[in-house]
């Protein structure tokens, strides 16, 4: 028996597998990328995105580019009408704090659910991020919102009402894609007001809980109309 020959279906396999990963992994990539350049505005608001020019800019094909834009257009990043590209998706002023009454709604209900059911050893290792960013000399904006989108979520997840969770997970979309430009100077403001609700949730007290919640929303939106009024 030809031994080659007999390892030859095995091989292709591993090369298959092989190949799947790596455009796996040159999806994610595209993605992370994609995504970064939306939050610092290299692709603004309402610009179209054109998938020859970022599969140029990033050295790949345009496969895993347009996984990558399908990944994004589900998390609400971007859209796309019939038979036209994706574009940034674009936020009214209107739509923003609109969203934002809700999210104080909502994620008050969310947290005075997850008061008794969040996950201790989570929250804690959110206490010391928060505390780290808090202490950090010059925080990155990227930082920042990566750990408060964790906590947000962990809350909305504890919550123990999926339902809830994903309209929430849609709401922070919204206001995401509003401060993108980014408040340098919310950052600092943020923490603290995250360590108030850690706190809260350390207490378990449903009532406190929502208190802190609905004072970090309040405390964001009125911070954003400043802005928008200097402007």
């Amino acid at each position: 028996m030809d031994d080659s020959k007999a390892a030859t279906p095995a091989a292709a396999g591993a090369t298959q597998a092989g190949a799947t990963q790596a455009g796996v992994n040159l999806a994610s990539m595209a993605y992370r990328t994609i995504l970064e350049m939306i939050l610092d505005r290299r692709i603004p608001s309402g610009e179209v995105i054109v998938e020859d020019r970022l599969a140029t800019a990033l050295s790949i094909s345009r496969t895993p580019i347009r996984e990558a834009l399908v990944r994004l257009a589900s998390e609400g990043l971007i859209r796309k009408e019939f038979n036209r590209p994706y574009r940034v998706r674009e936020v009214s002023n209107r739509e923003y704090f609109q969203s934002m009454r809700l999210r104080e709604i909502l994620e008050g209900e969310a947290i005075a659910a997850a008061a008794s059911r969040v996950d201790p050893v989570r929250l804690q290792a959110m206490k010391a991020e928060m505390l780290r960013l808090r202490d950090e000399p010059k925080i990155r904006f990227e930082d920042h919102w990566a750990a408060d989108e964790e906590l947000h979520t962990l809350i909305a997840e504890a919550s123990g009402n999926a339902v809830l969770a994903q309209i929430i997970r849609d709401l922070r979309v919204t206001t995401r894609l509003f401060e993108l430009s980014g408040l340098p100077s919310r950052i600092r403001p943020d923490c603290d007001e995250h360590l108030d609700v850690i706190a809260a949730l350390e207490s378990g007290d449903p009532a406190e809980a929502r208190a802190a919640m609905e004072r970090h929303i309040r405390s964001l939106a009125k911070d954003v109309l400043g802005e928008i009024a200097k402007s």
